[in-house]
């Protein structure tokens, strides 16, 4: 019998063998979800900053401790007028990726109410990473590692990074945590 956690759970074999995943970057507007997935994928980093509407998803293909995995990743607009599409943007998803923007504290206070909409469609079982965007804005920093910690505690979410898509810092290392951790809660 099929439990209410394994009826989201979308890993399909693709055409050549490897894992199909869906993963979820949410997040408030402006935190830098779609800066993070360009430089993850493209290598690329845009100065100008276009809202997504609604969703962008892109395809990521990667190999991890002998399997292949095709990454369908689901950036989705943290704009209000998003917000009712989101039931259907979260379903069938295997991991989510949740951003702030270290310096602007309503993006890390907006963390709880990302969280609480987890929860309300049964996704907190899957695994979730939370991220601090913008590093490479010291001196604009307003959210320090301790508040985060705090955040991660109360939320019990257990990795962390802090991320910078202008220089590439740790994008590449949510990435392949996210794959691992997808990779054990497959077992």
């Amino acid at each position: 019998m099929q439990n209410e956690k394994d009826e989201y759970k979308v890993h399909v074999k693709g055409e050549t063998g490897e894992v199909v995943c869906k993963i979820i970057i949410i997040g408030d507007g402006g935190v830098g979800k779609t800066s993070l997935l360009r430089k993850y994928i493209k290598n690329q980093f845009e100065t100008d900053y276009l809202p997504t509407v609604g969703v962008n998803i892109s395809k990521q293909n990667v190999h991890h401790k002998g399997k292949d995995y095709n990454l369908l990743i689901w950036d989705l607009a943290g704009q209000p007028q998003f917000f009712l599409l989101h039931k259907v943007y979260y379903n069938g998803a295997n991991a989510v990726i949740i951003m702030f923007d270290l310096t602007q504290s309503a993006s890390f206070t907006n963390i709880k109410n990302w969280h609480k909409e987890l929860v309300k469609y049964n996704l907190k079982d899957i695994p979730i990473i939370l991220v601090g965007n913008k590093t490479d804005l010291k001196k604009e920093r307003k959210i320090i590692k301790p508040m985060a910690d705090s955040l991660m505690e109360q939320l019990d979410i257990s990795v962390y990074f802090e991320t910078s898509a202008l220089d590439g810092n740790h994008v590449n290392a949510v990435f392949e945590k996210i794959t691992e951790m997808i990779a054990e809660n497959r077992k």
